[in-house]
């Protein structure tokens, strides 16, 4: 869970241009206020529509990641995969780690969780190469998917489906 302590976390890590260049919803310069609109967004969510998952450092507690996985009420046997990890903690094989543990600890939740999708950006090859490695497979191309920077660029769409 959230909480206002992890805010000077939020703004270190999410005011790197490298990471925010690979996310769609998260703003930049990365502020305090938006820090707070977080912590307290997630509170207002149900569990059974959303769970964030964050990564900590082990000695002191602060806040490194975060892993969610979303799903709409209308369409309950999917779920989106967001994450994120700071950079100092990159090419350590922590993520694909994490979403495994999220989407086992997840699908025994949610009954209904059959397909787990993930955007990403053309060039974020990093993470296109993650999600291979814990066998998402790519779906498609969708063109002029997203806008950011003032553009729409096209998302690459992958899945993994849990087989129960």
């Amino acid at each position: 869970m959230l909480s206002k302590e992890d805010i000077p976390s939020l703004i270190k890590y999410l005011n790197n241009p490298k990471l925010i260049g690979n996310t769609l919803t998260i703003p930049y310069p990365f502020t305090v206020s938006d820090g707070e609109t977080l912590v307290e967004s997630m509170k207002l969510i149900s569990p059974k529509l959303k769970r964030l998952f964050t990564l900590r450092v082990c000695l002191t507690d602060e806040l490194v990641g975060i892993c969610s996985l979303s799903r709409s009420s209308n369409e309950d046997h999917i779920a989106e995969l967001s994450c994120w990890l700071g950079e100092p903690f990159w090419h350590r094989g922590l993520m694909p780690q994490v979403i495994r543990k999220v989407i086992e600890v997840v699908s025994n939740e949610w009954d209904n969780l059959i397909r787990i999708e993930a955007h990403v950006f053309p060039w974020n090859k990093p993470s296109m190469r993650m999600l291979e490695k814990i066998n998402f497979l790519l779906e498609a191309t969708l063109r002029k998917h997203n806008f950011k920077n003032g553009q729409y660029n096209d998302g690459l769409l992958y899945s993994f489906i849990i087989e129960k």
